[in-house]
């Protein structure tokens, strides 16, 4: 009786005022079974020097799962992180056998960006500390998101797609339904109880409902 081969690894991006570490409570109970990364999504890395497109980050990512060992990964993003993780599977689908998406969005409505932009701007520094990424970083990337369009690179997505989204997060409920209806088979999924930061408002949800798309 031969072995059954090892899970697929699993990479997770984190989301704008993210750092990998918010992550911890769906990695944990994964461990035990298969390879996981958490790596900083180019460009919001706080020794991150440049302003980083969204197809920029995913051909970076692509060269680091690379240099992982990583021919084929399953891939999971929450809100930006979704978004450099449909660039990723569109530019290179080879590499992402099962893609989650979280959060993410086709074009960000003008008018969720307005008023994000005016929240960063007002937020003291101190409040992003724990993420260690800097005021300054995130007001570039968010005038990197308010010109994204991601209309052409859905189409591109061979890997089964499963878009998520909190059951409380209303202003993003349309962008939602707008990468399931453009993913090629693409479910979409509710996550109860959930506003925009699934990761850190429902963990133990987030790993059951991943457990059960990656494992089928």
């Amino acid at each position: 009786m031969t072995d059954s081969p090892d899970p697929t690894p699993l990479v997770l991006l984190h989301g704008l005022g993210q750092a990998p570490m918010a992550w911890e409570d769906v990695i944990v109970p994964l461990y035990p079974s298969r390879r996981l990364l958490t790596p900083w999504v180019p460009g919001l890395k706080p020794t991150d020097k440049e302003r980083v497109t969204v197809a920029d980050a995913a051909a970076k990512l692509d060269t680091d799962l690379m240099l992982e060992g990583m021919q084929a990964v399953d891939l999971g993003g929450q809100s930006y992180g979704a978004v450099v993780a449909t660039r990723l599977a569109a530019d290179f689908p080879e590499r992402v056998r099962r893609l989650v998406l979280i959060a993410g969005l086709v074009r960000p409505p003008r008018a969720l960006m307005k008023m994000q932009l005016r929240m960063l701007k007002m937020m003291p520094a101190s409040r992003l500390a724990d993420s260690s990424v800097s005021k300054e970083r995130l007001l570039h990337t968010l005038d990197i998101v308010r010109n994204i369009d991601l209309t052409d690179a859905l189409p591109k997505i061979t890997a089964p797609t499963l878009v998520l989204i909190g059951s409380k997060d209303v202003a993003n409920r349309s962008s939602a339904q707008a990468l399931a209806s453009g993913i090629p088979g693409a479910q979409l999924r509710e996550v109860p109880g959930a506003g925009h930061q699934v990761n850190l408002e429902q963990p133990t949800a987030l790993v059951e409902i991943l457990r059960e798309f990656l494992d089928d």
